[in-house]
């Protein structure tokens, strides 16, 4: 987690906080212990909304993967 909690720096731009947000969801749904709050704990507010609206959106897309099997 450390990992990536350094790394949200690159996620400037759109495409790599979308990268990233969809990362996080993915480890969720691993099942790997992720707290996307620390991760976007030094983002600026414009950048943590964007975060977890991505981060939303590929949850749900997880949860509907999960549904169908």
């Amino acid at each position: 987690m450390e990992v990536l909690e350094r790394y949200y720096v690159y996620a400037k731009n759109t495409s790599n906080m979308d990268f990233l947000a969809s990362t996080v969801a993915f480890l969720e749904f691993q099942g790997r212990k992720i707290n996307a709050q620390d991760v976007a704990g030094n983002m600026s507010r414009e950048q943590s909304d964007n975060f977890f609206d991505r981060l939303n959106h590929y949850r749900a897309i997880y949860r509907k993967q999960t549904s169908l099997s």
